[in-house]
Formats: structure tokens, C-alpha cells, sequence
């Protein structure tokens, strides 16, 4: 026995202490290799994730172990469970549910399932468990039929964590599988936005297929004229990526954009003795590498790079890299370090993570034409830089973001309502897609901080609310004094602001009509929309906007569906600055111009 008295040695009390601390470092490591994780994708048969599937994990005696639901983008994921075999069922209202004997956990092994829910029956694949070969289990599926009717998210909250339970391992079945397709046409205003032009042009399409299983091509195209100035206008992208191991997923990409701007445009370059017939064109081209990499067991890396080449009166070449590091601190909880620069792509893009699909993301993406302006007659392009550090955590229904951020700005691009030469030539360069102009506000540095809180309220309906605090462009003066361009350039100064954020989704049952509303306001008048890279649930443009999308009854006899949208971006004209001239004429400062714009697409 050990006699109270007797004192412990001190190299024994720090073995103890070390073993102690030993154990807790190596706790999770034991762990991970001990045990293993069922993660899977619930979606409809046209793809679409679906939110609140409940899925049931059952032990071999067919006692339930693990409930869990399907998470804003479809994804579930059941950790910590113990090696060997489980049966799995997937239950969602109005879809068929279906279960799944013989689901083999093993140690170390996250096991990946895709599920297909669809109106007559459900299947559901093992994709791989571990290093291995395909395994198509669909055959072993029991199914029961029932009437129901496909459900559609609206919102999506995050990115899949992976990419390998989002775009699941084609089929080795003939030369092209998986094909898929986007056609629309459209028309009504376009959004400039502060980071590029964003418009669809009139008739746009897409394409997408696997070659031999691991090979993705995606071609798209998107023609037609400006609806402002009806400036013949074209687009076309072609993409490439592979599928390789390890999660690794390198695309190459080449983007080309012409524009021929209209006769206003050569008017205030050239003046009244320039061209009289059309303007100069605007030529870009893009090449892109893109690629996704796995460090360890908890981080991932995606990165990439763009050239750009813009002719534009004369020559700019850019290079842009961008890259996400997202570290998984525990259960839903991850830290992502952001860096991009230049217009954004897709994937970097604030509105990467909307409904739509892949498809609608690319078509969207070829209308994002740099933002040019003038300074004293010489081209320039508005250059922009992003820092962010972001936290992450999902908790059942509610989700929980914050970060802080820093933006730079070079040869900032500002919309402006301006009276016809009331600035000297060469200073105003007519707006590429609207009836305003856009004029060079110079650099400028923003730092500041944003949170978001957003919840699950039903299975239908979705809601977000936001406050940051950023630094804005904002004018110090309401009359110039003169008519040069940088006495307003002066006065720009960056003012802290305070913005609230909020947006709500939602499907109308019966209609199935599906509705995102968003609403951005701010305590302080911005020339510049300010944080510009936010890419929160909450996230909002400045002033009220809105997306309807009405799923339209189609009986052609081919596979797909029809739906017609609508965009309303900032209704109720919030923000314009008014800013009085010398000569008692008006200029309105844009922060986001108002506009609408329809299209009618089919999904096939």
C-alpha cells in the first residue's frame, strides 16, 4: 500500500505528466485509424442535392445506430463508427425511400455513397471505399413505389466539402457518359457590378461530358447583343479536367470575349471627328489552371491562376492566381485561409455557391467582362486584390460564419449617371452593357470584418442574416466646383460603414415556384459596393434584389425540363449618390444599377 506520507518522485510525476500529454496528442490519430466514416450525396434524378433526407443507420442485427440528415447541399456524414457491416435507409418526404444492406465500414476508411432519389424508384451506388475498384450495387436495392414529386433546394449554404461526393466517379460505360446540357435564351438589363460586368448576352449554351470515365470536357458559349446600345457582343469557353487520385482534380481552361463597343463610345474616346460608323472592340482571352489538393487527413487546398489579355485601344496582360485553404477543425467546423485577385473564377466566385448547377455557373461566368475605364485617354483595368480568414461551423439546422477581410483596389471602375460632356474627353468611357458610364475613382484599401447566422426554418424555406463593417468609398463633398474629373477623384474618401445583410429562399408548394430575395443596407453612402468577395449565406448586393424561377410544364418527348427566371437587381434604386456640378446639372454616383432581366432555359 502506498503510505500517504510518501511523496512521488518529480521524474516520475513527469513520465506521468508526458504519457498523460502523449495520450491526448495521439488520441485522434488512434481514433481515426481505428475506426471509419460513411459520407454520401442525396440528390434527385436530375441532380439537384436535396436537404433534410433522413438517413438511418442500422446495425447487422437491424437495430437503428445513427440517425443523420442531409445537410444545405445534399451531404451527410457518420463518423466514429466502429468496423463492420451496416445497412443504411434514405427517407425523404414525397420521394421513394430505399435501403441498403452490406455497407462494409472499415478502419481508417471513409466509404462514399451517392444517392439517386427518383419518383417511381431510388437507387443507390457504393462509389469506393478506399483505394479500389467501382462496385455498382444498384441491383441490390428494395424499393417501394409511391406517388411523389421531385423537390428542389434553393439555397445552398457551403460548398460540398469534397469534390468527390459532388460530381461522383463516372462510369467506365462507352467512350461519353454523363452527358449533359444547358441551353437559354434571354433579355432585359445586365448588372455591373464592382467586380466585373456581368450580363448574359442574349442565346447562351453549355455542354458537359466524361470521356472514358475520369475525363471532363465542358463547352459553352454565350452570343448576342448589348440590351443598352445593342453592341454585337460573343463569348465561348472550353474546359478540361481529369479526375485523378487523391482528390487531386487539375482543369485547364481557355476563355475568349469579343465586344464591339457602340458609336457613343468612340465619341468619347475620339471625339466628334473619330469613327462615325462603330467604336473599338473589346478582345479578351483567358486561360485558366485550376486544380484541388488534399494535405492529410483534415485539410484542402484549391488554387489556381488566370492570364488575361484584354486589347482595348491598346494591350493589358494580367496574371491572376487565387487559392482556399480550408482546415477541418472537428465535426462541421472548418477555417479557411482565401487569397484571389482579378475577376473571380467560378469556383472563387461570391456566387458560386447559388442554386443553378455547374452548368448555369459557366454560362454565368462568360458574361463577366473585365471592367475598363479611361484616364486621360489611356486604357486601364480595374485590378483587385483579396485577403480573408473565415470560420465555419454547421450545427444541425443553423449555420454560423465570421471572417475578416482586406481588399485593394486599383484603377477602381465607378458607375455614373454623368450630363453628356460635362467631363473632358478621355475621362469617360460609356458603360459596356447599361445607359450609364463608368469613370477611373483610382486605389484605394478597405479592411474590415463580417458575421452571418443563417437557419433552416422548414424543408422549403431557408433564411440569413448578416452585419459587417468595411471600409467604403464614399464621397466627402455633395458640389464640384469645376469640371475635372479629379477634383471627384479627390473627394472619394474611405469611410468605416457599418451593413446589414439578409436573404431568405424558398419553394411555393404546389407551384414549386422557387424565390431568393436578398436586401443590403448600409449606414454610410458608398460610391463602390463594398465587400466585394462575400460569399456568406447572407450575402447580398446593395438595395433589394430578388431571383424567380418558375419550372414551366413540358411534354416534348425529350428528357429535361423547362424553366423560365427572372432577375430584379436593386428594385428600389438604393444608394445613388447625387453630387451637384458647378453648372447646377446633377451626377448620380451607382453603387449597383438598377435593372431586370428574363430567360427562358432548358436542362437536359
Amino acid at each position: 500500500m502506498l503510505n500517504p506520507g510518501h511523496r512521488v518522485p518529480r521524474n516520475a510525476r513527469r513520465a506521468a505528466l508526458l504519457v498523460a500529454l502523449l495520450a491526448f496528442l495521439l488520441a485522434p490519430a488512434l481514433e481515426a485509424s481505428i475506426l471509419g466514416s460513411i459520407r454520401g450525396l442525396v440528390r434527385d434524378q436530375q441532380g439537384m442535392p436535396q436537404v433534410g433526407a433522413l438517413v438511418t443507420l442500422l446495425t447487422a442485427d437491424g437495430k437503428p445506430a445513427r440517425q443523420v440528415r442531409s445537410d444545405f447541399n445534399g451531404v451527410f456524414n457518420v463518423e466514429g463508427l466502429l468496423p463492420g457491416q451496416y445497412s443504411l435507409r434514405v427517407a425523404l418526404d414525397r420521394f421513394l425511400p430505399a435501403t441498403k444492406e452490406g455497407v462494409e465500414v472499415r478502419p481508417g476508411v471513409n466509404t462514399i455513397l451517392d444517392v439517386s432519389l427518383r419518383g417511381a424508384f431510388a437507387t443507390l451506388q457504393l462509389l469506393y471505399s478506399g483505394q479500389g475498384q467501382i462496385r455498382d450495387m444498384s441491383d441490390d436495392w428494395k424499393w417501394v413505389l409511391r406517388t411523389s414529386t421531385s423537390t428542389r433546394p434553393v439555397l445552398r449554404f457551403r460548398r460540398v466539402d469534397a469534390e468527390e461526393t459532388r460530381t461522383v466517379l463516372r462510369k467506365a460505360a462507352g467512350s461519353f457518359s454523363d452527358t449533359r446540357g444547358y441551353a437559354q435564351v434571354s433579355g432585359g438589363g445586365s448588372t455591373a457590378s464592382a467586380l466585373a460586368n456581368e450580363t448574359d448576352l442574349g442565346t447562351a449554351f453549355a455542354v458537359a461530358t466524361s470521356i472514358l470515365g475520369d475525363n471532363n470536357v465542358v463547352v459553352s458559349g454565350n452570343v448576342g447583343y448589348g440590351s443598352a446600345n445593342g453592341a454585337p457582343a460573343a463569348a465561348f469557353r472550353t474546359s478540361y479536367r481529369r479526375e485523378l487520385a487523391a482528390g487531386m482534380t487539375p482543369e485547364v481552361s481557355v476563355t475568349v470575349r469579343q465586344l464591339q463597343m457602340p458609336v457613343a463610345a468612340a465619341h468619347s474616346i475620339y471625339g466628334p471627328g473619330g469613327p462615325q460608323n462603330n467604336g473599338p472592340s473589346i478582345e479578351t482571352v483567358t486561360l485558366g489552371f485550376s486544380d484541388t489538393a488534399r494535405i492529410g487527413e483534415r485539410a484542402r487546398f484549391d488554387y489556381g491562376v488566370l492570364y488575361e489579355s484584354v486589347r482595348f485601344l491598346d494591350r493589358l496582360n494580367f496574371v491572376s492566381p487565387y487559392g482556399r485553404l480550408a482546415y477541418e477543425l472537428g465535426k462541421n467546423r472548418e477555417v479557411h485561409l482565401k487569397y484571389a485577385s482579378g475577376v473571380p473564377h467560378s469556383a472563387m466566385s461570391p456566387h458560386a455557391r447559388e442554386t443553378g448547377g455547374s452548368l448555369r455557373r459557366e454560362v454565368s461566368s462568360l458574361g463577366m467582362f473585365p471592367r475598363l475605364t479611361l484616364r486621360d485617354g489611356r486604357p486601364t483595368m480595374q485590378r483587385a486584390e483579396h485577403f480573408e480568414i473565415a470560420y465555419r461551423e454547421e450545427k444541425g439546422d443553423n449555420l454560423v460564419e465570421a471572417a475578416v477581410f482586406e481588399d485593394h483596389l486599383n484603377d477602381a471602375a465607378l458607375s455614373a449617371m454623368t450630363p453628356s460632356g460635362h467631363f473632358a474627353r478621355g475621362d469617360v468611357l460609356p458603360d459596356l452593357f447599361s445607359d450609364s458610364s463608368t469613370l477611373n475613382a483610382g486605389d484605394y484599401r478597405s479592411t474590415g470584418y463580417r458575421v452571418s447566422y443563417a437557419r433552416k426554418l422548414r424543408d422549403q424555406l431557408q433564411a440569413a442574416i448578416g452585419y459587417s463593417s468595411a471600409g467604403v468609398l464614399s464621397p466627402t463633398s455633395s458640389r464640384l466646383q469645376t469640371a475635372d474629373l479629379s477634383e471627384l477623384r479627390r473627394s472619394l474618401q474611405v469611410r468605416r460603414a457599418g451593413l446589414v445583410t439578409a436573404s431568405v429562399s424558398a419553394i411555393v408548394p404546389g407551384a414549386e415556384t422557387q424565390i431568393v430575395s436578398s436586401y443590403q443596407w448600409s449606414n454610410q453612402p458608398a460610391a463602390i459596393a463594398p465587400d466585394l468577395y462575400n460569399d456568406f449565406a447572407s450575402r447580398s448586393d446593395p438595395g433589394l434584389n430578388m431571383v424567380i424561377r418558375q419550372p414551366l410544364p413540358f411534354s416534348g418527348g425529350l428528357p429535361g425540363k423547362l424553366e423560365a427566371t427572372a432577375y430584379i437587381n436593386n428594385l428600389l434604386k438604393a444608394g445613388y449618390i447625387p453630387i451637384q456640378t458647378f453648372d447646377g446639372q446633377q451626377i448620380f454616383l451607382l453603387p449597383a444599377v438598377r435593372s431586370y432581366r428574363g430567360a427562358l432555359s432548358f436542362v437536359f
